[in-house]
């Protein structure tokens, strides 16, 4: 999915334009209803590890960045959960990684190969790779691999 789209400023926000959003749920709808689905978009649509982005400890409000995740996810997971085929949506952007299973369906953010440019770990996340594994019956195995790479100077 493509979801980056500018929010009128020097910035973006995640989501699904109109006609994209359609399109998806065109697909979801159509012959291959009962196959099962992975969907991809580069930015979360739903992950856990924006969470930890920010000082929420001092304002006392959680805060989430449009950039970081999308502000239509709830309409998202709405049309997912009426197609129950949708087993797994696999994500980055973040450069964190985690899984969030809601609604029968597996979310999974992968962190960043690139992340060489924090000098070292990114919330405690180093460097690295997802794997994931698909069967035809739907189910899936997702691991996240860290590796040693240094950034150049």
């Amino acid at each position: 999915l493509d979801s980056t789209h500018s929010d009128g400023g020097n910035g973006y926000v995640a989501r699904l334009d109109p006609e994209q959003f359609d399109w998806l749920a065109g697909e979801l709808a159509g012959p291959s209803r009962d196959r099962p689905v992975v969907v991809l978009s580069h930015i979360p649509i739903v992950c856990a590890c924006a969470m930890f982005d920010g000082d929420n400890e001092t304002s006392g409000d959680w805060r989430i960045p449009g950039a970081f995740v999308h502000v239509d996810a709830r309409r998202i997971k709405d049309l997912f959960y009426r197609h129950r085929n949708v087993k797994l949506a696999l994500s980055g952007h973040i450069h964190l990684a985690d899984r969030v299973d809601y609604l029968g369906v597996t979310y999974v953010c992968n962190g960043a190969v690139s992340a060489g440019w924090w000098k070292g770990p990114n919330q405690e996340f180093g460097n690295g790779y997802g794997i994931v594994r698909l069967w035809a019956d739907g189910s899936f195995a997702a691991e996240y691999h860290e590796f040693a790479w240094q950034a150049r100077e």
